[in-house]
């Protein structure tokens, strides 16, 4: 079976979670299958939507180079019909029996349309909510979970900075960012947003904002199964309009499993940890305020993750320097997924203290894996992983002072640490993971599901 997965990125370009599931399930199939991945890098030495094709382990890979560059609005941070064209060509290329499609930011809604018109059946994974929102976190401006059904002018003053790109705002910048410090620069972009924002209709963005989601629900309709990797986000899927017998839980396998027999180093003080991408919306600053507070001077935190000023979150780093105050809080640096068994072998309670909705946090499941218990919020699907006082604890999202109390028991309570891990659930591994996949994909290639046979028993 000719195989083809789109996802955003990669892991030699970012260790993110469903970068790396993407990856692991690809070398997994590859071991039976012909297998293609299309994805998307940001290089500005290359020309702009240029594509290089790639092997890597045996799989073909094809990297779309997307800047940003001729992104001149809204509408191309979504649906871009240059990147189309290329994905057409990929694809009368290769002539996959199936697309599975990871995810679709920096890439164009309308890859679903060109597989759809080549009778291509599809499979759609959620790993978050993109599809319902560009800031796919669903996160709002004052960094609380936003659980709106519909736009409204508050979503047209959160997402101002896309919504608000114009061809000619996009010219003077590409002109300007050449001759210009970025400081400069950056000061101009807030006085050119604050000046869109005080002069023009909100009622003009709430219809791009409604012609997107009208987009969206229409592209989403040619997608043939959906998988959910928790029930909340079914869940989600299934409030945002798609049929319930189109969706089925599927959760994510392991890569790489961590020994369960793990030993873990020796080590005077309790070393707590926070292992992943450095941005708001995983709640690092929600971990440090509360590990201020630690005055038990055999605790730690280790923070491991690129520091790296991601995109619209240039000030987020520094912030964080800047609010910590306990002397054993220390940033680890970055790390690779290879590396997780000496991370884990290095650290005895594991932080996630996401503000956002989580889907299923991989980190989870390489905690389970190697015995190491988890502190984190009780919200979106972590509470299906993780069973409160049984083997982990949860903590009300973005609430400091609860997330210090759930540190402070572990560290008056160091019994609980065996407790918890006596009590961990097996993790599904990425070969059973990779079986189950499948067997989907041969259930919808043997129906022609994407020929409009819609009573396929998937």
């Amino acid at each position: 079976m000719k195989i083809l997965q789109v996802v955003h990125s990669l892991p030699f370009l970012n260790q993110a979670g469903t970068e790396i599931y993407t990856y692991s399930l690809s070398l997994e199939l590859a071991k039976r299958h012909e297998v293609y991945i299309f994805s998307r890098i940001c290089d500005e030495r290359q020309e702009e939507l240029e594509i290089t094709q790639k092997t890597m382990d045996g799989i073909g890979i094809y990297l779309i180079n997307n800047t940003f560059s001729q992104c001149d609005s809204f509408e191309k941070y979504y649906k871009n019909p240059e990147i189309d064209k290329r994905f057409a060509d990929i694809l009368d290329k290769i002539k996959p029996d199936i697309v599975h499609i990871q995810h679709l930011v920096f890439l164009s809604t309308g890859l679903i349309r060109e597989a759809h018109k080549r009778d291509i059946p599809l499979i759609f994974t959620l790993h978050d909510y993109w599809f319902i929102c560009p800031k796919w976190h669903l996160l709002k401006k004052d960094s609380t979970p936003c659980d709106k059904k519909i736009f409204d002018e508050e979503c047209v003053d959160c997402m101002g900075e896309l919504l608000y790109i114009t061809k000619g705002a996009k010219k003077c910048h590409s002109f300007c960012k050449h001759l210009l410090p970025g400081s400069i620069i950056n000061v101009f972009k807030r006085l050119y947003f604050l000046f869109m924002k005080k002069t023009r209709d909100n009622s003009y963005y709430m219809c791009k904002l409604k012609e997107r989601e009208g987009h969206v629900r229409d592209i989403l309709d040619k997608v043939d199964l959906f998988l959910a990797p928790s029930e909340y986000a079914r869940k989600v899927l299934i409030e945002f309009g798609i049929p319930a017998q189109k969706i089925r839980l599927s959760i994510n396998g392991l890569p790489e499993m961590l020994s369960q027999d793990l030993h873990k180093t020796k080590n005077k003080k309790i070393r707590f940890a926070f292992i992943g991408t450095i941005i708001p919306a995983k709640g690092l600053h929600v971990l440090i305020h509360a590990f201020n507070g630690i005055s038990n001077k055999n605790a730690e935190l280790k923070i491991y993750g690129k520091l790296y000023p991601y995109r619209g979150f240039e000030f987020y780093i520094p912030y964080l320097r800047k609010i910590i105050r306990n002397k054993n809080i220390t940033f680890a640096g970055d790390y690779n997924n290879t590396d997780a068994g000496d991370i884990f072998r290095g650290i005895d309670a594991l932080i996630v203290p996401s503000i956002w909705n989580e889907n299923a946090p991989l980190v989870i499941s390489e905690a389970f894996s190697s015995r190491t218990p988890v502190i984190a919020s009780d919200i979106g699907g972590i509470p299906e992983l993780i069973k409160d006082g049984v083997n982990g604890l949860l903590f009300k999202a973005g609430n400091v002072m609860d997330l210090q109390r759930k540190m402070e028991y572990v560290l008056c309570n160091l019994q609980v640490i065996e407790k918890f891990k006596k009590n961990m659930p097996m993790v599904k591994n990425i070969q059973d993971n990779a079986i189950e996949i499948e067997e989907l994909y041969s259930k919808l290639t043997a129906c022609g599901m994407a020929k409009g046979d819609k009573e396929c028993p998937v």
